[in-house]
């Protein structure tokens, strides 16, 4: 099942990255780990440096992708882009993609959250 999972993640990534770049984002980094977890993007938008939050799900039967973006994800989120930034000042915030696959593993929804923390 994880595996199955990490591919589900994986393809949603690889989607929420494509669908940022047609945005005009430029992708920086993917992956990148810290002992809080995982940022799954970061990207430039313009000046803004944004730490991308990337939730997948395969159909809706147990919620929302939007439903598996919590408090305490967001504050973990936070925590990972503090590291990334390493006491560094500069513009950023942080977004959040949602996309819902079907069974052919083919988008039926992606949406894209700005702003879901600034600072």
């Amino acid at each position: 099942m994880k595996a199955f999972n990490r591919d589900t993640g994986r393809i949603g990534e690889d989607l929420a990255g494509k669908l940022l770049q047609e945005k005009g984002y430029a992708i920086i980094k993917r992956n990148f780990r810290t002992r809080f977890g995982e940022i799954d993007l970061i990207c430039k938008d313009g000046d803004t440096l944004v730490f991308i939050e990337v939730k997948t799900k395969r159909g809706l039967d147990f919620g929302s992708p939007e439903e598996m973006y919590t408090k305490g994800k967001a504050e973990r989120v936070k925590r990972m882009a503090s590291v990334y930034l390493e006491g560094g000042e500069t513009n950023c915030r942080i977004d959040m993609v949602a996309i819902v696959l079907g069974d052919d593993n083919k988008p039926e929804r992606m949406t894209h959250y700005p702003n879901v923390i600034l600072w």
